[in-house]
């Protein structure tokens, strides 16, 4: 499993109100059946600016392809390169479930 971490600074204009109705509607249209994918934490923040994800992948593959994806091209369009990173997961904590080692995890589906 590997982390991601990626970060959007939005302009200043932003309306921050509608930040969080984006995110569910991103989240059940963009990224609910997503390869790979086995969460994502949307967060944001308006003091900073900052928009963006704490990802949770399968496989460093699936990071890669994300991150070559449209959805991230687009993104990169209309705010600029992101901020991010990518780690191992050496340990995965799911509501009191432990995935110790690299350990591939089926996606959930809601």
């Amino acid at each position: 499993m590997y982390a991601l971490t990626m970060r959007f600074t939005l302009p200043e204009t932003t309306d921050w109100s509608k930040i969080p109705g984006l995110m569910e509607d991103r989240a059940r249209t963009l990224y609910r059946d997503m390869p790979g994918l086995i969460s994502k934490a949307f967060v944001y923040d308006p003091a900073t600016r900052e928009y963006g994800g704490n990802y949770v992948w399968e496989t460093r593959e699936a990071v890669d392809a994300f991150l070559a994806s449209e959805i991230v091209a687009q993104a990169r369009e209309k705010f600029g390169d992101p901020v991010y990173s990518v780690h191992p997961v050496a340990v995965y904590l799911d509501r009191g479930r432990v995935i110790a080692g690299i350990e591939a995890v089926p996606a959930h589906k809601t």
